[in-house]
């Protein structure tokens, strides 16, 4: 008898890790229409899940967004006094041929961007912009920065380059709403997740909105995007977000 419960709780115990990872793919989730109805947006937006996505072996995953390990700098940096209240809230980093950018955003509190020495024995502040994301294209550096709080949300996309022998930073386009996550697609055009609206900005800066208002507005903090076979998915509060770029047609994705 003993044994037979045994087993029983050996099998209970591999189908429930089993599903945990099945439920890790996002082809696993399953796929409902947008919500609309106010109390439905706002039970998702009490929700305790904050689901995250990564794309591997040419792959999605989704996980927990707690389960992302935040970048790390590979060496810890003497900070001067006087520069201590920069280095502080979340932590964007991009390796360049010199060194590192970091880049800081606290929220209503600021933010600030840094080029580190490879050592990390030296640094130097580039600007004050609240860095939500870095990305490369093209060999150019970018990065979305801006802050969404209270009745206010605005931002930009700006490019860090090094005209002589230190990095700056110059407007590259101002954006509608803060952004929150970015990413390209097939053709290097950026694609963007805002406050309020999912965009598409063109090589020539042009901006196209493939969403005005998604349903991530009633506070659903997208934290994620990945873009595979021109469908976009973005994890947020609740659920992901899934929006064919070939089609205009999005859906939810929810783990039931």
């Amino acid at each position: 008898m003993k044994v037979n419960l045994l087993i029983i709780l050996i099998v209970f115990s591999l189908e429930s890790c089993l599903g945990q990872t099945d439920k890790k793919l996002i082809s696993n989730w399953n796929t409902h229409p947008i919500p609309t109805n106010p109390d439905s947006l706002r039970k998702y937006g009490f929700s305790f899940h904050e689901w995250a996505v990564y794309k591997k072996n040419d792959s999605v995953f989704v996980v927990d967004k707690k389960e992302l390990p935040s970048p790390q700098l590979p060496f810890k940096i003497k900070v001067k006094k006087a520069d201590s209240r920069d280095f502080g809230g979340r932590a964007s980093i991009l390796k360049v041929e010199d060194g590192y950018l970091v880049g800081f955003y606290r929220g209503e509190w600021g933010g600030a961007l840094y080029w580190v020495s490879s050592d990390g024995k030296n640094y130097y502040k580039i600007s004050s912009h609240e860095i939500v994301q870095f990305i490369n294209r093209g060999g150019k550096q970018y990065a979305i920065e801006g802050l969404a709080h209270l009745g206010t949300s605005e931002g930009s996309i700006i490019e860090i380059y090094k005209p002589n022998d230190k990095w700056a930073v110059r407007e590259h386009l101002k954006l509608p709403t803060a952004p929150a996550v970015i990413a390209l697609d097939h053709q290097d055009n950026f694609i963007i997740i805002t406050s309020k609206s999912l965009l598409k900005v063109g090589r020539n800066a042009q901006i196209f909105f493939l969403v005005d208002k998604g349903l991530w507005y009633a506070a659903l903090y997208p934290n994620s995007m990945v873009i595979r076979n021109n469908i976009i998915y973005a994890g947020m509060r609740a659920g992901v977000y899934h929006y064919d770029l070939s089609t205009g047609k999005d859906s939810w994705l929810l783990p039931y």
